[in-house]
């Protein structure tokens, strides 16, 4: 799914090696519900990270955006961060490299609001300029990396698309974060999306009340073997449907853990420890 769906199929334009163009038709007013550059050579759609950027900076509300987080929020919640993302993929692959591992402490969660606020709304907002775009690795992977390799001849203007001399101090720092990452990736689980993607954050705010929920059996006995199925590091016995929660349904390889579509939103027994529920029985 990540990737025929995330990555091939959201980057199909193969005609750019033939016209050295991207693609400017009516797809690219379309955003994806993933990460995706809209520089890339092949991309078809653009991401929605930088139609925000983009809204922010001509002051505007971006209303059919929001509608659009909604709509996929409502219904599917985080779940296009497991399902569709590739870069989440990249993540994941990478991580089986055999090294040593580290745990990303629970604090750096919340940076994902300092580069949804600040660098995708904020500083687009005050200077006109997409600063998200500027430091994502994602963008430097498919994007500058791909265009300052190849850099072909304009067919038009007979001068490579990138001019000589060109690459400034921003593109080899927006490397060398790509290159952080890379490293990173092979440490620890799913960093990107854990402490840096402002997309996985707006999806997050619809996690407990979307359609698609997992959910724990009151007879679970917390072996702690779910970590290890989770790539993104949760205790799901205590934190299924949590913001962190990608819903990629890794962890319904143990037969306590279920998902289902249901409009019901309450109560949890999943955030409830066993003993607590057995403790509850005997009481009554």
């Amino acid at each position: 799914m990540q990737v025929s769906l995330g990555l091939v199929f959201t980057n199909a334009w193969i005609k750019v090696w033939s016209t050295k163009e991207i693609y400017t038709g009516p797809l690219k007013s379309v955003c994806i519900p993933g990460m995706n550059c809209h520089a890339c050579p092949q991309a078809l759609m653009s991401c929605p990270i930088g139609i925000l950027q983009q809204q922010a900076a001509i002051h505007q509300i971006p209303f059919m955006l929001m509608g659009y987080w909604m709509a996929i929020g409502l219904i599917f919640g985080r779940a296009a961060c497991g399902w569709f993302c590739p870069f989440g993929w990249i993540q994941e692959m990478m991580y089986k490299i055999k090294s040593r591992k580290f745990k990303i402490p629970k604090w750096m969660r919340h940076l994902k609001w300092v580069f949804l606020i600040v660098f995708s709304i904020a500083l687009p907002y005050f200077t006109n300029v997409h600063w998200f775009s500027k430091i994502c690795p994602y963008g430097a992977l498919i994007g500058a990396v791909p265009w300052s390799v190849w850099n072909p001849i304009h067919p038009v203007y007979q001068e490579p698309v990138i001019e000589p001399g060109s690459f400034g101090l921003w593109f080899w720092i927006k490397i060398a974060i790509l290159v952080f990452f890379l490293v990173w990736f092979v440490a620890a689980k799913r960093p990107f999306c854990r402490v840096m993607c402002p997309m996985g954050l707006i999806f997050s705010w619809f996690n407990k009340i979307s359609l698609l929920k997992l959910e724990v059996s009151h007879k679970c006995p917390e072996c702690e073997s779910c970590p290890s199925l989770c790539p993104m590091d949760l205790e799901v016995t205590r934190e299924a449907d949590s913001p962190e929660c990608i819903k990629c349904l890794d962890c319904t390889a143990c037969k306590h853990v279920d998902f289902k579509f249901s409009m019901r939103y309450g109560f949890n027994r999943s955030a409830v420890k066993t003993p607590v529920l057995e403790k509850a029985g005997e009481q009554v």
